[in-house]
């Protein structure tokens, strides 16, 4: 069994037809792992998202199972260091999570899978609204080493309502809507679902469905009822609920995916859902609701999961899926339970897996340590660095950055190290071999100083810092003259340019400081003391 690591959207897109087809051979696949609801939502995390793909024999055999994941860079606020967390792909929306498979080959498939992943630089594995059958599970978890990792398992429950998100409801669905109601609802339930759903039908309340002139509005009118009713107990993360919500419902209208009825009296609309549609597995989810709770006599959640169970029926599917919680509502609409599993699976140090970062998240962890940099967090950004490093010795804008902090310090030698790395790396980067120079400068080693200003120059003949800073070192090296006409060429040349700024205040200072200690001197006897005195020459 091969594992191959899919990365970018267009060898993703080559997986389509693979993805479909075990999908639909899966019985274990549910609709948040399915092509038409996954992949659009992990586009939305560029660079972060990753499918581990399994496959028997050579490159190019059908895939045997996918497993989408996605991968998170953090920073411990006790160490300040850097660390990668794995986590499924669709968490933050998908009710569940899981992976797909070929029912033959999905234990094996699932076995490496664990051993793929234990061998990648992360610290954390976050296993959370898992759907999968135990035997797909310790297949998976069993693959990592107990001298390395360490596993919790957690519970999701709601300490405000004490609602068990771990807790999942269905209804499986006959073959008729009469059937339905008659031989699965309570009578009490039976009768109040009938008797407002003809007043749907005598037209004393409407029930209208999401189509392409009307989606917008309908995905705000949800969004704001539901926003009324659970934005104070979101707190500050009611902004991105509501955003990462409306882009998955947007994005799931737009696949033909989402059921979005409301129900209105007269021209107020008192409710609605936002209803997933699984054609290949012959289900609808309910996904989310919003509904006016200042209107107490209309029973609005009854009324349209009402009329979505009869739409699935007349439609041929089979079940309607209520997803997480065991809110009490649910009970009444004759469902059966099952549970998801949320589990972590950590390193027992704290740190990633091999003391190394993921390299796919080099890029973003770099743009957080220049930011530290950029604060003056100086220990926190050198950590940064040196993690970069650690995981990619070449890695030119963390030895450039790291560099810097160094110099500043006072420890050029170390400083020295890292742009000798860079120049070696980047020869042609005019500002790798400024900063090398400037370092041997430091350490006065003039001769290496000056050939690397000489290099700088070659490559950017109009790098007049470093014709500065070659000046300075020739000029240590009492080749007084060849700095003297280094320093004119370059007054010349920043005059021309009308530049008056400090390098040329600094050039003008120290050519009159050269020329002075070049100017020729005689010698003086004094005849009344008979003593000799040198003498600067002070002719104009």
């Amino acid at each position: 069994m091969q594992v191959d690591v899919i990365t970018d959207v267009e060898t993703l897109a080559k997986l389509r037809q693979d993805w479909e087809r075990l999908y639909k051979a899966d019985p274990e696949a549910q609709f948040f792992v399915s092509w038409a609801w996954l992949v659009p939502y992990m586009r939305f995390y560029k660079g972060a998202w990753f499918v581990l793909a399994a496959r028997l024999g050579n490159p190019g055999s059908p895939y045997v199972a996918l497993m989408p994941l996605r991968m998170r860079t953090r920073m411990s606020g006790k160490t300040g260091l850097f660390f990668n967390e794995i986590s499924m792909a669709g968490n933050n929306a998908a009710d569940y999570t899981g992976a797909i498979c070929d029912p033959v080959h999905a234990e094996m498939a699932l076995k490496a899978f664990g051993r793929h992943v234990a061998q990648m630089g992360w610290a954390r594995l976050n296993l959370e609204n898992l759907r999968m059958s135990r035997e797909r599970v310790f297949a998976f978890i069993g693959q990592f080493s107990r001298d390395i990792f360490a596993m919790r398992e957690f519970s999701r429950v709601n300490a405000a309502d004490n609602v068990d998100n771990c807790r999942c409801f269905a209804a499986a669905l006959p073959d008729t809507f009469d059937g339905y109601l008659d031989n699965v609802l309570s009578t009490n339930t039976r009768q109040k679902l009938r008797r407002f759903l003809r007043k749907v039908d005598a037209g004393e309340l409407r029930i209208t469905r999401a189509d392409a002139d009307t989606y917008e509005r309908d995905i705000d009118t949800l969004l704001d009822l539901w926003r009324i009713k659970w934005g104070a107990r979101k707190g500050d993360r009611l902004a991105a609920i509501l955003h990462n919500n409306r882009r998955v419902l947007r994005d799931s209208f737009r696949n033909g995916t989402l059921y979005l009825p409301v129900l209105w009296q007269g021209d107020r609309p008192l409710g609605g859902l936002a209803i997933f549609v699984d054609p290949v597995k012959k289900a609808l989810l309910f996904f989310m609701a919003g509904r006016d709770e200042a209107v107490t006599s209309i029973p609005t959640g009854l009324i349209l999961h009402g009329h979505c169970i009869k739409l699935a029926i007349e439609n041929g599917l089979t079940t309607y899926d209520f997803l997480r919680g065991d809110e009490p509502y649910k009970f009444a609409f004759g469902v059966t339970e099952s549970k998801i599993n949320c589990a972590q699976i950590y390193t027992k140090s704290g740190r990633n897996n091999g003391d190394r970062l993921d390299t796919r998240s080099l890029n973003g962890i770099f743009a957080e340590v220049t930011r530290l940099h950029q604060q003056g967090q100086l220990e926190r950004a050198e950590n940064g660095y040196r993690q970069i490093l650690a995981t990619d010795a070449t890695y030119s804008r963390a030895l450039y950055g790291i560099g810097q902090l160094l110099s500043a310090k006072g420890e050029h030698r170390e400083a020295l190290v890292h742009y000798q790395t860079l120049a070696n790396s980047v020869p042609t980067s005019a500002k790798a071999w400024l900063r090398l120079g400037m370092e041997l400068q430091a350490l006065s080693r003039h001769i290496e100083a000056a050939e690397a200003f000489r290099k700088v120059l070659s490559l950017s003949p109009d790098f007049a810092g470093a014709e500065f800073s070659l000046a300075k070192s020739l000029a240590a090296l009492d080749r007084i003259e060849n700095a003297i006409e280094t320093l004119e060429a370059l007054e010349h040349k920043l005059e021309a340019a009308s530049r008056d700024d400090t390098l040329l205040a600094k050039t003008r200072i120290m050519l009159k400081r050269l020329k002075l200690e070049s100017r020729p001197s005689y010698i003086m006897l004094n005849p009344d003391r008979k003593s000799v005195t040198r003498v600067l020459s002070t002719a104009l």
